[in-house]
């Protein structure tokens, strides 16, 4: 018996693999079979879906070329066009089409800014007659605006016609004998004063705190108001101080000597400018103002000036305006005079002061023009600024307890 069950417990042992019967590696062979041919289904229906989405596409395409052939039989010149351009170089086509899609966005254009197609015809016309007597066109419209200004600058039919030089003078006032105005409407100096709460360190270029919080948030927005209301795009930042000396250390003599009585004179001992070096990368790249190192007050109201041009140019709305540092130095009175008395005039804190002053930066030609042509042999007027109150901007919250002295 003990024999028996022996050898029927190998025989079923030979039947095994992998401790698998026949039939359970079957069953895992046909599931797996089955897996691999939903992958395959799966492959075969997203390569389906894909054929779809192309033939949709395909469709849309060849409704828009039918929609193009339509247009073409309805404008046989056109169509004449495109078949003698078929017989030619691909590349004539691409081109022909591509200035055809210009020339429709631009006559859209056209069509939104109230011009139509008669007058661009007219436009047209005159330009190729102005080019063909040899006259520049941007020229012609600068004489346009000329005799407009001349026009409103003219006096009424019933009064004498005024001298070419009393013309030209109109022209550079902007205004007529009429309206009594007094002239151009400049605009203002904006003043950014120790007076009125805006601190430099003394002798320094750098920014007391609330001085920098005004530059990044009421000062920009003043200017950009300016800018917008006078048509204007070059903003001077010009840096003054006071009469006090500046730079110079306590005398010393250049070298010791054996014998006092042949000694050189004291000479004083000045500290070096780098203002050279480090106020080009300072309005470039930004970095520490305290750096600058200036000597005498012409270079210390110019390191102001770029300390705040620096400060400035991180508003977006001055970004693409013009920026110009300059100096003032301690010669200019708050009133526009030179302070060239022995004595300082007025008060020191006022003086010590930023001045930014906005402007065009190409003076208009209309006078230049006038006087050359009637007056050839007579100075060209300029027109002068009209005296005016500084434009106080209101002090930043925060304000230091009282005023460093000097500069």
């Amino acid at each position: 018996m003990d024999g028996t069950i022996n050898r029927q417990g190998s025989s079923y042992r030979q039947g095994l693999v992998l401790g698998l019967t026949m039939a359970e590696i079957m069953l895992l062979l046909i599931f797996c079979l089955l897996i691999a041919m939903a992958t395959f289904l799966k492959f075969e229906q997203n390569k389906l879906e894909d054929a779809k989405k192309e033939l949709e596409q395909q469709q849309v395409q060849n409704r828009q070329n039918q929609a193009i052939v339509d247009a073409l039989r309805q404008s046989p010149a056109l169509f004449e066009r495109i078949s003698s351009a078929a017989g030619g170089d691909a590349s004539e086509i691409d081109e022909f089409w591509r200035d055809l899609v210009a020339s429709k966005a631009a006559m859209a254009e056209l069509k939104k800014e109230g011009t139509s197609l008669k007058e661009l015809r007219e436009k047209a016309a005159g330009m190729i007659i102005l080019q063909a007597n040899g006259i520049d066109l941007e020229k012609a419209l600068r004489d346009a605006e000329l005799a407009a200004a001349v026009k409103r600058a003219m006096p009424p039919s019933a009064k004498s016609t005024p001298a070419p030089q009393e013309v030209a003078d109109l022209i550079a006032k902007g205004t007529s004998p009429d309206t009594g105005s007094s002239g151009h409407q400049w605009p203002p100096i904006i003043t950014l004063s120790e007076a009125g709460g805006f601190y430099f360190k003394t002798g320094s270029a750098e920014l007391s705190p609330a001085f920098r919080t005004a530059l990044l948030t009421t000062t920009p927005e003043d200017i950009y108001k300016y800018i917008q209301k006078y048509d204007v795009e070059v903003i001077e930042v010009v840096g003054h101080t006071d009469e006090q000396a500046f730079g110079v250390r306590p005398m010393m003599p250049m070298a010791p000597v054996a014998d006092a009585s042949s000694a050189p004179p004291l000479l004083p001992a000045y500290r070096q400018s780098n203002l050279d070096r480090w106020l080009p990368i300072i309005l470039r790249d930004g970095g520490d103002i305290s750096r600058l190192t200036p000597v005498d007050n012409a270079g210390l109201g110019l390191a102001r000036a770029v300390s705040v041009v620096s400060v400035l140019r991180q508003s977006p709305k001055l970004a693409n305006f013009k920026m110009i540092p300059l100096s003032g130095a301690q010669l200019v009175n708050t009133d526009e005079t030179l302070a060239l008395g022995k004595t300082p005039g007025g008060d020191v804190a006022e003086r010590r002061r930023i001045e930014i002053r906005l402007r065009k930066s190409v003076p208009h030609e209309s006078v230049a023009s006038i006087v050359q042509q009637t007056m050839p042999a007579a100075p060209v007027p300029h027109p002068v600024r009209p005296k005016q109150g500084p434009i106080r901007i209101a002090p930043p919250a925060r304000q230091l307890p009282s005023a460093p002295a000097g500069h």
